[in-house]
Formats: structure tokens, sequence, C-alpha cells
């Protein structure tokens, strides 16, 4: 076939157009990729090869945030080139599970330490959203989850906020929505729920050799028969405390609460579990 100059030059137009037309899509938080390389790399030199990366935790409005940002972070970390495990999302998921907690629970160092610490991972990873100066700040940590390291890593970045990221903003996935419809026990109408079989959490023996005291706060649904389900923990205690006050909570039994037509009705309920010596 023979190519007439001008036919080579419409074909070359066209080439141009497209390029043009199509510019390449750039990556969606490049920040977060260096801040992975990063902490992929202080995880390598410490030989820690199996990790679990936390929903970042931030403000309640960036629930969905946290974890779409955790999410990418997983993915960045991953192909990283460190030779990481990286477990995904599921793994995490199952944990929750296992320990009859809900998605929400992973807000504090103390809750992560005591989950993380149910599994063989080397290390953990959690991350903390906050707004900056025009964008958004993520503050990530990474902890050596092995009995015989103290390693601890700290890395901080900020991205621009951009329309998709303030979308999500606004939004909450599904998991963290599935109980805005339950009442709250002793208001609008509904009584107070009242402990029927409650007995004291008992210290655990590290924390007893630490002398560490507090208060572990959660929140739960008391169902209709009065019995504690979807544990939520708002703020823990390190030394196995926040784990002995969920498993004691999850024996608890309750007067179940009555709705505004007299019949038992399942609502959300705060309660604090103190330790003192």
């Amino acid at each position: 076939m023979r190519l007439t100059l001008s036919d080579g030059f419409r074909g070359l137009f066209a080439a141009l157009f497209i390029l043009w037309a199509c510019p390449s899509t750039p990556a969606q938080e490049p920040q977060i990729d260096a801040l992975a390389d990063q902490i992929a790399a202080s995880l390598s030199q410490a030989k820690l090869k199996t990790v679990m990366v936390f929903d970042f935790d931030g403000p309640d409005e960036m629930d969905a945030l946290g974890q779409k940002l955790a999410e990418d972070f997983r993915a960045a970390l991953a192909k990283s080139g460190k030779g990481l495990q990286v477990e995904d999302r599921s793994q995490l998921l199952e944990l929750l599970k296992k320990n009859e907690l809900i998605p929400a629970n992973v807000r504090d160092a103390a809750t992560e330490q005591w989950l993380a610490g149910q599994t063989e991972l080397d290390a953990r990873i959690s991350g903390e959203l906050s707004k900056g100066i025009g964008g958004l700040k993520i503050t990530v940590y990474a902890h050596c989850n092995l009995k015989s390291c103290d390693r601890f890593y700290q890395f901080e970045t900020s991205i621009p906020l951009t329309d998709d990221l303030k979308a999500l903003i606004r939004g909450r996935p599904k998991e963290y929505d599935e109980f805005a419809s339950l009442p709250r026990s002793g208001e609008n109408g509904y009584s107070s729920v009242s402990c029927i079989y409650c007995p004291m959490a008992q210290f655990s023996a590290e924390a007893l050799k630490s002398t560490l005291q507090g208060t572990v706060i959660l929140e739960l649904t008391i169902d209709q028969d009065g019995r504690p389900r979807d544990i939520k923990v708002r703020v823990g205690l390190p030394c196995g405390l926040t784990q002995q006050a969920v498993e004691a909570v999850k024996e608890w039994k309750f007067k179940p609460s009555t709705g505004p037509d007299g019949k038992p009705e399942a609502v959300r309920q705060a309660v604090e579990i103190t330790f003192h010596h």
C-alpha cells in the first residue's frame, strides 16, 4: 500500500489529537505512594515482612474517607517492591468478626494492639486524618507487632482535597451507618435499659503488674431480649484491659428498653467499665 505525504500528515495530526484529547491519567494520590514507599523501606530494613493496615481514623464525618485512603495505602504498600506481605481488608474484617466487634471499633492504639496481638503479623499500621491548610493531613504510624520488638515509625504527608475526596467526607460506608436508625436508650420515648447481670471486668495480669487504671468506654446494642451485641470500642486501654472489658460485657444481661408502644425494642447504649485498684 502506498502512503502519500498527505495521508501521513493526516495520520500524524490524528495521533496528536488523540494525545491532546485523552491525556494519561495521573496517579490519584502520589503522596500516598511516596508515604507507602517510606514505610515499606523502614519495615524492610527492620526485617518486618507481614503487615496489616487498619482503617485510617479521623473525625466521624471522615469514616468513609479513612477507609478509602487506607485501602489506597494498602495497595501502594503491596506494590512497593520491598517484598512485604500485606493483608487485605477482609482479614481485618474477619478479625473483628471473631471478636464480635464492628469495623468502626479500630479507633485507638490499644484496640489495634489487642486485635493484632491475636495474629502472627510482624507489623501493624494505622493512620490519622485531620484537616490542614488547603488539604488533608495524613499521619501514618507503623508498630512492630512482635513481643521481642518495640520499633515504631511515624510519617506525615498532605494531599489536596479533590472533589472526589470531599464527597467521601460527606458520606459514610454502610457499615458505619447500620446503627443510625436505632433509638438511644432513655431518649425520645424509649426507656433506659437496666442491668440485671453485669459482673465486673477483671484486671489482666499485665495491667496488674503495671498498676494501670482507667476507663474503657463501649457502645453496644441491647436487643429485645436484653443481650448485648455489635460492640464498638470508643475508648480503649492498653495491657489487655480493652479485651477484658469487651469479654465481660458479652456476658452481661439487661432489662431491655421499651418503646412508646410499651414493647421491648433494641437500642444503642454507651457503657463505661472502670478499672481501679
